[in-house]
């Protein structure tokens, strides 16, 4: 096809950068939009000039001018949505994580395998130039072989963008279902990038704490790689009077990753805690800085949504997959898993979810 017709569903605070990413793509365009709230369908629907508004789901199922869907609603809702549109003949990206559970995850899977259409898991930090630019890094052995891995989240009680109430609302929801809004929800976008730059993750171990008695931080959780002396670490820190700089959310993530040869960093991504450049390399004595790489945290959007595009008209193959979500899906269960029960948890086999708290 020429142009892939994109409906989006869930017109919430992030779907501004989903439908961006899709309009600066001239392999797409942003055809429907559907939303619970009426006013808020209309006003994005003009705002990205869609030619259809809904607030009935199936409806834009049904509409022949919506080739693929992008689902940008809370976890527990994506697998109803995410089946039927794949039965109504829709390719279909959603947004992470992808479920609240295994057993949903795996009628995902198979629904995506069998339904001859496009199933992508939405992860824009797997596409953010700087982490990408690590990738190539270490896949072309300028750190050696990487043996540890650290990432540092930090989040402010200022900062950042305007966040509507309600975009809270159904965190602060998920949040008594016991998934956790930082370590959970955010979570899954560390993981993914534990899994894309170090390999298979074998077991986590977690303590999970809160400040407020709803933002998850305090939190220390570590992990095991799959088949070699290989570990990851990731800190959540909540500053209850921190201003953090940043034109998204008001928080910030930095990451680096030790190897036999050298020290890499990736010193931003949601916000601008840090100066200097984005990406540094440690090696031979010396500092290597990657100053010229795109930093903007809106641009990881805009790869992720070309991937998606390019997958429907098949020049490429879908990153994440369905299977690949569901491994990072039961990494970030199995982190609230180690927090509550107070154990080390073993990802194979495990089924476990989050319970609602009392």
């Amino acid at each position: 096809m020429d142009t892939v017709r994109i409906g989006i569903i869930g017109c919430g605070r992030i779907s501004d950068l989903h439908a961006a990413g899709y309009r600066a793509d001239p392999r797409a365009r942003v055809t429907a939009v559907c939303d619970s709230d009426p006013a808020r369908a209309r006003a994005k629907a003009s705002q990205w000039g869609a030619e259809a508004c809904y607030t009935d789901i199936k409806a834009m199922f049904a509409d022949p001018r919506v080739d693929a869907v992008d689902i940008i609603t809370p976890q527990r809702f994506h697998e109803a949505m995410a089946l039927d549109a794949l039965a109504a003949g829709k390719h279909v990206s959603v947004q992470k994580p992808m479920t609240v559970d295994m057993d949903s995850a795996d009628r995902m899977v198979a629904a995506a395998a069998s339904g001859g259409k496009v199933f992508k898991l939405f992860e824009n930090y797997v596409f953010y130039p700087p982490l990408v630019l690590a990738k190539d890094i270490i896949d072309e052995g300028r750190i050696g072989e990487p043996t540890s891995m650290r990432i540092k989240f930090v989040s402010g009680s200022s900062g950042g963008w305007d966040v509507p109430a309600s975009a809270w609302d159904w965190r602060k929801d998920e949040h008594r279902r016991g998934f956790g809004m930082q370590t959970f929800d955010h979570g899954h976008h560390m993981w993914s990038v534990a899994w894309y730059l170090m390999g298979e993750v074998e077991r986590v171990l977690a303590w999970i704490d809160s400040v407020d008695g709803t933002v998850d931080c305090p939190a220390e959780i570590l992990w095991k790689y799959k088949g070699a002396p290989k570990y990851g670490s990731c800190d959540y820190s909540h500053g209850t009077s921190l201003h953090v700089p940043s034109d998204y959310y008001a928080n910030d993530e930095w990451f680096e990753v030790t190897g036999s040869e050298g020290i890499l960093m990736v010193t931003r991504c949601t916000g601008k805690v840090m100066g200097g450049a984005p990406v540094r390399l440690f090696r031979d004595d010396r500092w290597t800085e990657f100053a010229d790489v795109d930093s903007d945290w809106a641009a990881g959007f805009r790869g992720s949504t070309a991937n998606f595009v390019s997958a429907v008209i098949g020049s490429e193959e879908a990153a994440l997959s369905a299977e690949r979500g569901r491994d990072v899906l039961r990494m970030d269960l199995a982190i609230q898993e180690s927090a509550r029960s107070r154990r080390e948890i073993e990802l194979a086999g495990f089924r476990g979810g989050a319970v609602t708290k009392k």
